[in-house]
């Protein structure tokens, strides 16, 4: 493939250098800088030369178009001229030009396609290089005091960080520590969980499988897998690829269907249909993680191959990310594995390690610093290694194209930073003018960043192991302001002092109502007590301990709070979880469902109470059956079982199914209003039951 502008260096070029004299390899020997003058515009280009065993070498860079290290050939020099060809660029191009007397300026003019461009290079001086030096060494030590101040004022365990400027490494190092009770420290190959940063994986993943003519970005979900179905039926048929990793599904986050559940990646996938959206398609920017786990496993269903083993054949290995893995059972096996830590009342508590692996495509990677650059200088590079090619320019780019507009974006907090938008697994952004394309990621315990300048050739990535850090993201601030030579900000005054979500991803926390003073709930704990169950989110049970309610969901158990009437607040202020519970009752006055909005974005979700198992266990049930006799009436009633099931029979009435409700509460099938309560003595064996029909309630004793 060959990259067309007015003037083209894309594919690898080179210089056949022949010396004349040793005074010409004094003076010719280095590095030069310039640009070929092309029509209405500079294209920025170095030429670095090097004379070893009387043979010239050479690399050539176009920061502009991300070429670094084109190895040069097929130049000659001849005295103060000098000329060579490009025949890997179309247009018969070439070059000749002259050095001046002093060897420190080669001006001549570039040819292609009948152009004449002209072209000067200036040769960088000793003095100068030392100078450059200096500055970066100034510059990073400066930064290395920013980063353990931060560090230090802020509570932060460790950080590992990682920077890259024009294709060099020129910070790679731990701080603090992976360990706080051990004293264990960070290194720049202490591994931590990556949180959503792991989003651009699952991007480049269906990138890969562009070029490879597997997806077409545009055509819809339900052509890839027809069992794709969500909520709303248009959404079902139209979305497309763009769609799932642009965050413009139409849904809020609902995030608590999958946080802490046992469902698999699958049964989430099957669960989709049942979430309903709150905006219509592509309308509006809204977080959403189960896109992306469902980006995943459409890489499964069309390639044949788990995302998990997609992304470490595809991107891990070609990579050298030898330290990199998808799994918390990963991370927790490595030897330098920095623990999980939360900032609670100025200390750090230690969190338990969250196990993502359903919802991996969205969050589940753990990787290092010393890795993670290798992550960053590829995305530098236009989707290439080395002479490793990874995924076409074209198709990256894409990656790093806007796809929606974040009108409401919480990291931008600064009037430094303009115009927010959404790309495909990426932020884009700009800094006091200059684009930023970037990643966090926040998950129990660990925060993280993924940084990138494409336009300076300047990248980052720094790792946490505190939960919801703003240390990783103003730290990115001060370094491309200190490293690009930017107008100074005072960023920590900035950041600090205010709740900012470190992947800068989630939406307004939904407002507690008020409380209204001196009421009480209706009806006394026991009865608030059950499983209740929703199509997608799964089950809540309510339990009560100790005198109090306690809510038990997915893998977390969370207190229960009166709030006012039949509303209850469910909370676990550890992991900042804290949702309102409504309860309702049917005409009987039965506990029937509760209502919950655990989306601070979504409307409520309806949880239907479930009736006790023991109702559908048979063994129970035959204790029910038997025949009853109705008080005051030559009446008689028999109920029988049918493996797991009750029939009622009342004489000269056909037979009535008994479908189980609440307690020991049975309505009749098909009969609106009509229900069967059985009574139990205290040794819990059944003494009667309670016809109750609309229009009257009967008593029977048991026969």
């Amino acid at each position: 493939m060959k990259k067309t502008l007015h003037f083209i260096l894309a594919l690898t070029c080179a210089f056949f250098l022949s010396l004349t004299s040793v005074q010409a390899q004094s003076n010719y020997e280095g590095d030069w800088e310039g640009a070929i003058e092309l029509p209405g515009m500079q294209l920025a280009i170095t030429i670095h030369l090097t004379f070893a065993q009387n043979t010239w070498s050479g690399t050539l860079d176009i920061p502009l178009q991300k070429v670094k290290g084109m190895k040069l050939a097929e130049l000659v020099i001849d005295g103060k001229k000098a000329q060579f060809k490009l025949p890997e660029v179309p247009g018969s191009a070439s070059f000749s030009g002259t050095f001046d007397e002093q060897a420190a300026i080669l001006s001549g003019t570039f040819m292609q396609s009948g152009q004449f461009l002209p072209t000067k290079v200036t040769k960088i001086s000793a003095s100068k290089l030392l100078e450059n030096q200096v500055q970066t060494q100034t510059k990073l030590e400066r930064f290395r005091h920013l980063v353990d101040s931060l560090r230090l004022q802020q509570n932060t365990p460790g950080l590992a960080i990682g920077v890259v400027k024009d294709g060099k490494t020129i910070l790679l190092d731990g701080f603090g520590y992976r360990d706080l009770e051990n004293k264990l420290p960070v290194t720049a190959n202490t591994q931590f969980a990556i949180g959503s940063s792991s989003k651009a994986f699952t991007s480049l993943c269906l990138s890969i499988m562009a070029d490879r003519d597997q997806l077409d970005w545009e055509k819809p979900i339900v052509q890839y897998l027809p069992d794709f179905k969500l909520y709303d039926a248009f959404a079902t048929q139209s979305m497309n690829a763009l769609d799932l990793l642009s965050h413009r599904s139409g849904l809020p986050r609902h995030d608590l269907m999958w946080y802490g559940s046992n469902f698999s990646r699958k049964e989430i996938f099957e669960r989709l249909q049942f979430l309903p959206p709150n905006k219509p398609l592509r309308t509006t920017w809204q977080y959403n993680n189960l896109m992306f786990m469902t980006a995943g496993y459409l890489v499964e269903r069309v390639t044949g191959t788990r995302w998990e083993n997609y992304v470490e054949t595809e991107i891990f290995q070609p990579l050298g990310m030898k330290n990199s893995n998808t799994s918390v059972a990963s991370l927790s096996k490595y030897k330098e594995a920095a623990k999980a830590y939360s900032l609670e009342e100025k200390h750090n508590v230690l969190l338990p390690y969250r196990n993502l692996d359903a919802i991996g495509p969205a969050g589940s990677i753990n990787s290092t610093a010393t890795d993670m650059l290798q992550w960053v200088r590829l995305h530098l590079s236009d989707g290439k290694l080395g002479d490793i090619r990874i995924v076409s320019d074209r198709e990256l780019k894409r990656l790093h194209t806007p796809q929606m507009l974040m009108l409401d974006a919480m990291f931008i907090t600064s009037p430094e930073l303009t115009d927010p938008s959404y790309a495909l697994g990426w932020f884009v952004y700009r800094q006091k003018g200059i684009r930023i394309v970037e990643h966090g990621g926040n998950i129990d315990g660990f925060t993280a960043l993924v940084y990138l300048v494409p336009e300076k050739d300047f990248g980052l990535v720094i790792l946490s192991n505190q939960n919801a850090s703003t240390v990783p993201s103003t730290l990115a601030r001060y370094a491309t302001d200190l490293f690009l030579d930017l107008e100074y900000t005072d960023w920590a005054t900035r950041n600090f002092g205010r709740t900012q979500e470190a992947d800068a991803t989630q939406g307004d926390k939904k407002q507690v109502p008020a409380k209204i003073l001196n009421t009480k709930a209706s009806q006394n704990l026991e009865a608030y007590t059950g499983v209740f169950e929703h199509p997608g989110y799964g089950k809540i049970e309510i339990k009560k301990t100790d005198g109090k309610l306690q809510l038990y969901f997915n893998s977390f158990n969370l207190s229960m709070e009166h709030w006012h009437y039949d509303v209850f607040r469910a909370t676990d202020s550890l992991l900042g979880i804290s949702f309102m519970i409504n309860f309702q009752t049917d005409n009987n006055g039965q506990i029937y469902q509760l209502s919950t909005a655990p989306d601070p974005l979504s409307a409520d979700i309806h949880f239907v109470k479930l009736a006790p198992s023991r109702l559908s266990d048979p063994i129970f049930l035959q204790q029910l059956a038997g025949k009853y006799k109705i008080e005051n009436l030559d009446l008689s009633l028999t109920v029988e079982t049918n493996q797991s099931k009750l029939i009622l029979i009342v004489p000269n009435q056909p037979p009535y199914t008994l479908l189980p409700d609440a307690d020991l509460r049975f309505k009749l099938k098909d009969a609106n209003g009509f229900s069967v309560l059985f009574i139990l003595d205290e040794k819990g064996k059944v003494t009667g039951l309670h016809l109750d029909q609309p229009n009257a309630n009967f008593l029977a004793k048991k026969l």
